[in-house]
């Protein structure tokens, strides 16, 4: 084993010799200190081995002989090395590549949320913001265990987490409690006021003290039902009160403000036909594509549409990449603006209508009267037609605010 990676080091030739002296060369190779090895004879031809520094001294032996020699096969680290020079590129880019992958999955190029169901994407991302986990750091920076207790201190609802890294890929698993429990708002008592002007056609209050009656006329944030119910003594004086947030299912017939424009002219999109298609990658920030020169003697009036596929680079199916590939299509196009007809403009205001009132309806709004009409405008700054008005409705009111009390006995703290 020592002898053939000797050879190999050395380097090495497997050499045909042919002549009527073979045994006379032969033996005066071994006068001459020139080891052969593997030798086999066949008649006057004979195949053997040697070191690639010994066949340099074989010329005045074959001279001397009548020798012939004939070269078959080169074997060793001498016989690569014009090989290596002629690719040193290719194999210094492999290097540098090998280098690269290795400083990169030192670091995270991709995240990724397993198990959040109550808790958004969004909400996680800004929590790894916040402690400062982001595409880019280092791996070995991170306290998984640390960030853990952390999320859960974060999100009551979570029960159970997990950070984990496979390749460059981050993984924030959790679990969430699959029956949350309601939440309790401590508050030191709610009244209910009016969230709109008009009269009250009904009240039923099941918390609280009522403040207005069916048929009375409101204002615009006026107190409808108080939170705070007195409290009285024998003279019928009030000693003190007790705090609830108010509760009740108050309905007021209130005026809706009803306003829509339309313009005359509208943008109306052409294709053209034109389209660019190129391939692009961005590697550690960089963006590169095929649309430099293009962009460089375009004319700047006109205008794209472009799409654009993104790929992140994954090998080994977890180790991420910073690096992006994917393709760009742009389609040509124009504006052209048109012009409405005057029916073209009342049939679009009058849809608007009837689908803000099927809103309405959906809430649960009556809608007892409507008193719309339609105007022309003619105006510099806009042109074009408007429809306005009222609309008479009953509506659900009412809307939550803490108690702002204050008290009828100025001997009461």
């Amino acid at each position: 084993m020592q002898n053939k990676w000797i050879r190999f080091i050395k380097g090495c030739l497997v050499i045909r010799l042919g002549g009527d002296y073979l045994e006379r060369f032969l033996n005066m190779c071994r006068l001459h200190n020139i080891y052969l090895w593997d030798i086999r004879r066949s008649e006057d031809i004979c195949y053997c081995e040697l070191y690639a520094s010994d066949f340099f001294r074989l010329p005045p032996l074959l001279r001397k002989t009548g020798t012939k020699v004939k070269v078959m096969k080169k074997r060793g680290i001498p016989f690569y090395i014009p090989f290596l020079k002629k690719r040193i590129i290719f194999f210094i880019g492999v290097a540098s590549c090998l280098i690269m992958l290795n400083v990169v999955t030192d670091y995270v190029w991709a995240i990724e949320y397993i198990g959040n169901l109550q808790i958004s994407d969004d909400e996680l991302t800004d929590f790894l913001e916040e402690q400062e986990i982001h595409y880019g750091m280092r791996k070995d920076s991170l306290d998984c265990e640390a960030k853990e207790k952390k999320l859960r201190e974060t999100f009551p609802t979570v029960t159970w987490t997990s950070i984990y890294f496979e390749g460059t890929k981050l993984y924030i698993e959790i679990k969430e409690n699959e029956k949350s429990e309601p939440v309790e708002i401590k508050t030191k008592g709610m009244d209910i006021v009016a969230d709109a002007s008009g009269t009250i056609t009904s009240i039923l209050t099941r918390n609280g003290v009522p403040k207005v009656k069916a048929g009375e006329t409101v204002e615009e944030g006026q107190i409808l039902v108080a939170g705070g119910v007195p409290v009285y003594n024998e003279a019928q004086e009030v000693i003190d009160y007790q705090i609830y947030d108010a509760d009740a299912d108050i309905w007021i017939q209130t005026v809706i403000d009803y306003q829509d424009f339309v313009g005359e002219s509208y943008p109306m999109i052409y294709y053209t036909g034109k389209e660019i298609h190129t391939g692009f990658v961005e590697a550690f920030g960089r963006h590169f594509d095929g649309l430099f020169l293009h962009n460089l003697f375009q004319n700047k009036q006109i205008v794209y549409e472009t799409t654009t596929q993104k790929q992140q680079l994954v090998l080994l199916d977890n180790i991420y990449l910073p690096i992006y590939y994917g393709k760009i299509d742009r389609k040509e196009y124009y504006l052209r603006y048109l012009t409405y007809t005057s029916d073209e403009m009342e049939q679009i205001l009058t849809d608007n209508f009837e689908k803000f009132i099927s809103g309405l309806r959906e809430k649960g709004v009556q809608i007892v009267e409507k008193n719309v009409k339609m105007v022309q405008n003619r105006s510099n700054n806009k042109s074009g037609m408007e429809m306005i008005g009222e609309i008479l409705v009953i509506q659900p009111t009412g809307e939550r605010r803490p108690i702002q009390m204050q008290l009828e006995t100025s001997g009461i703290q």
